[in-house]
């Protein structure tokens, strides 16, 4: 219990971390759509398919580093919240163009880029 509860921690910390910088360097350079929030939602999903293949290769691998990477690291570093109220700020702001942009690249590109590290690291593996 105590491993779980660690490996959740100490994921989790490195995601938001990570989340927290790329916030800050990137949500201010378009007005038009948060890019922080995107790409870490885009690299959470690709992160997340890499890890779903990887551990389906590898079952008998300690249940922490599932933990660790897809409850805390994945769960760390991607958003949905922040996601849902930027796109709510857009739609109060009268920008229901930006608000649909935005939910498609999120939701769109986030199943996409999941596909996508489950394929790269099948195809590695």
């Amino acid at each position: 219990m105590y491993l779980s509860f660690i490996s959740v921690v100490v994921g989790g910390s490195a995601g938001c971390v990570l989340r927290w910088i790329l916030g800050l360097r990137l949500n201010s350079l378009f007005p038009g759509m948060p890019l922080g929030t995107l790409l870490v939602n885009l690299v959470g999903g690709f992160v997340i398919g890499g890890a779903m293949a990887f551990f389906l290769r590898f079952p008998n691998l300690d249940p922490a580093w599932r933990l660790l990477i897809t409850t805390g690291f994945c769960g760390g570093l991607t958003t949905f919240s922040t996601f849902s109220a930027e796109v709510l700020s857009m739609l109060m702001h009268g920008r229901a163009g930006w608000a649909m942009a935005t939910v498609l690249a999120h939701v769109l590109g986030s199943l996409l880029m999941t596909f996508a590290g489950f394929a790269l690291v099948r195809w590695l593996g």
